[in-house]
């Protein structure tokens, strides 16, 4: 038989070195004492309860489905997983598709008789990993309620742990961190103290630049000015996340470790970034994505001019002040422009020495999606109408299946018996048939369910007024499918699941997928790559849009010298702060000049 094994560590053998080295060796022995043929191994380095984020496990969950193998050789049962519901999906694909499963610390290979006892085990092994993750959570949390040393990363910058446990500075490092409070506090934003630090030639412990994210880490950090805030994440073993814990459940020791700042520099530092901060908020809340991390475009738009991926960002429309939606290099968000011509005058105080930023253009989120519309129409032949055929064609069964008149007639008709059971009850009470007891008692009961019906049928028949006729419903229907867009964002969203990447350059895209991926060849099938070159021109330009307004100023100063912001914002149609900043652009890049002061004089067109 073709075998496969699969290997992982668990909890207890992570601090063993050669643990899972030995376990890979255990299981290819056992392979080769059943004369079987190793066609592939699947060995996870990663521990844990659950099969999120185990790759390994989810290829040879994948593979299941496919004629690669006929039998997984593991060492015992929690190898695979810890987690009941986990372990029932894995039988069931192992039975569906004729595969074996052999556990060679037992000898035998799994059979459907050890369905009841298998799944005790599972229930078991999760139970241990519940009560060993209790133990740890209480541990941590006793540690911490009680004011023991603090956990460092082994590149916690700055620090260093001592053998007694204790934290010690390194002054060198320390340095730096003064350097970066005294910065903030001066009113420099984070990425202009990045760019101080590089210019200067100051990295951190890897070598690497000091990023914006870096300087706002560091800056947040109040261990800093010496104060541990402990119990400040908590690891829920039911949703398999970190969870933050509230403010009043975290333990807070002052003068736990040495300060590195002053805690009045420290505040006056984080004020200062609060202050930016409010000055950046939209309409009381900051942007984010509906599903941070996980958008559908995350990771796929490469810039072609320097290889960085392109995140999403936010920023005001200066007109209306919404928020627009825009995709920009990596590079770019952290180091700006490369050419001094198109940087920004505001982008930072300091700009960074030397090979730097990065050109590309900024991608407009609402136009990026209708190019991919339009693209996906061309290129993958969306048929409109058959979509928009088979769309009605549903509807129609789903209202010829809208009984709502037929369930009121029910209702009617159980409302009428009901009552002809209410009468029957008094007949027998006046009869002496039954008790008074029995009969409210039973009459109890019965106006409680004539009391349901009315109900439903109330709703029912209001639900009725609101409906219009269904030829009308279905009319307008159609008509929203064949006017909006609904077909081809769905389309696009499909689409983007098959796409590998875009690859970004001031001109044009190239798309970049392919096919065998769709059929499940995931490895070795380069040689399908497949590419869409897509041209838009200046679409995404905003800096030839830029320079082309720019251009109507200078047009306007060569007509009336003597113009000021105010005249020039009124015949631009923009805000007076607009007009100025653009004046300011075009006498940073020495274009124009103004000859006078107090407001009186005029401009001058250098160039």
């Amino acid at each position: 038989m073709r075998a496969v094994i699969y290997a992982r560590c668990s909890t207890e053998e992570e601090s063993q070195k050669d643990a899972l080295a030995n376990q890979v060796k255990e299981a290819k022995e056992c392979v080769r004492r059943m004369d079987w043929i190793l066609v592939d191994t699947y060995i996870e380095s990663r521990s844990g309860t659950t099969t999120k984020g185990r790759t390994e496990y989810n290829r040879l969950y994948d593979d299941l489905q496919k004629n690669l193998f006929d039998v997984i050789v593991i060492k015992s049962q929690d190898r695979l997983m810890r987690n009941t519901k986990d372990w029932y999906l894995f039988v069931d694909r192992l039975c569906t598709n004729g595969k074996k499963l052999y556990i060679y610390i037992e000898n035998k290979f799994y059979t459907t008789d050890d369905a009841l006892i298998t799944g005790i085990k599972a229930i078991l092994a999760e139970e241990y990993s519940r009560e060993l993750s209790k133990k740890i959570n209480n541990a941590h949390r006793n540690r911490q309620k009680n004011g023991g040393s603090v956990i460092l990363t082994p590149n916690a910058y700055g620090f260093k742990k001592l053998p007694d446990k204790s934290v010690a500075l390194i002054e060198e490092e320390a340095q730096v961190k003064r350097r970066m409070y005294q910065l903030c506090a001066d009113g420099y934003g984070s990425r202009t103290i990045a760019n101080i630090l590089t210019n200067e030639g100051i990295r951190k412990r890897t070598g690497k630049k000091f990023t914006e994210d870096d300087i706002l880490r560091i800056i947040r950090n109040p261990l800093n000015m010496g104060t541990a805030v402990m119990n400040k994440k908590h690891f829920d073993f039911e949703s398999k996340k970190m969870e933050k814990v509230s403010e009043d459940q975290q333990f807070r020791y002052e003068h736990k470790v040495p300060e590195t700042v002053s805690e009045e520099l420290w505040r006056e530092a984080n004020d200062e970034i609060d202050r930016r901060a409010v000055k950046a908020k939209q309409k009381d809340s900051f942007p984010r994505g509906s599903n941070p991390g996980k958008y559908n475009l995350s990771g796929k738009i490469i810039c072609g001019l320097c290889g960085n991926p392109y995140y999403r960002r936010f920023r005001k429309n200066h007109s209306d002040g919404k928020p627009i939606v825009e995709w920009k290099c990596r590079k770019y968000a952290l180091e700006g422009r490369k050419s001094k011509e198109k940087a920004r005058p505001q982008i930072s105080k300091i700009g960074m020495k030397g090979e730097k930023g990065c050109d590309n253009i900024h991608l407009d989120e609402e136009k990026l999606f209708k190019l991919l519309e339009d693209v996906c129409v061309e290129q993958f032949s969306v048929d409109r109408e058959a979509v928009i055929r088979e769309t009605i064609s549903l509807l129609r069964q789903v209202l010829e299946e809208d009984q709502t008149a037929d369930k009121i007639q029910s209702l009617v008709f159980e409302e009428s018996r009901i009552k002809e059971q209410q009468d029957l009850l008094l007949d027998k009470l006046l009869n002496g048939v039954l008790s008074d007891e029995m009969y409210q008692r039973r009459q109890q009961s019965l106006e409680s369910t004539l009391k349901s019906c009315r109900e439903k049928k109330k709703k029912l028949e209001k639900q009725s007024i609101k409906n219009v006729s269904r030829k009308q419903r279905l009319l307008e229907i159609e008509n929203n499918l064949r006017n909006g867009s609904d077909i081809e964002t769905a389309t696009v969203n499909e689409m983007l699941e098959e796409i590998d990447k875009f690859i970004i350059y001031p001109r044009y895209m190239e798309i970049v997928y392919n096919p065998a991926n769709v059929i499940g060849m995931k490895e070795g099938n380069e040689q399908f790559e497949q590419k869409i070159h897509i041209e838009y021109g200046a679409m995404f330009d905003r800096l030839k849009k830029k320079e082309e307004i720019r251009n109507q100023i200078i047009e306007l100063i060569r007509e009336t010298p003597t113009i000021t912001a105010k005249e020039i914002a009124k015949k631009m149609g923009c805000s007076l702060s607009g007009a100025q900043y653009k004046l300011k652009v075009l006498k940073k890049e020495g274009r124009i000049r103004f000859n006078g002061s107090g407001g009186k004089g005029k401009w001058e067109i250098i160039k």
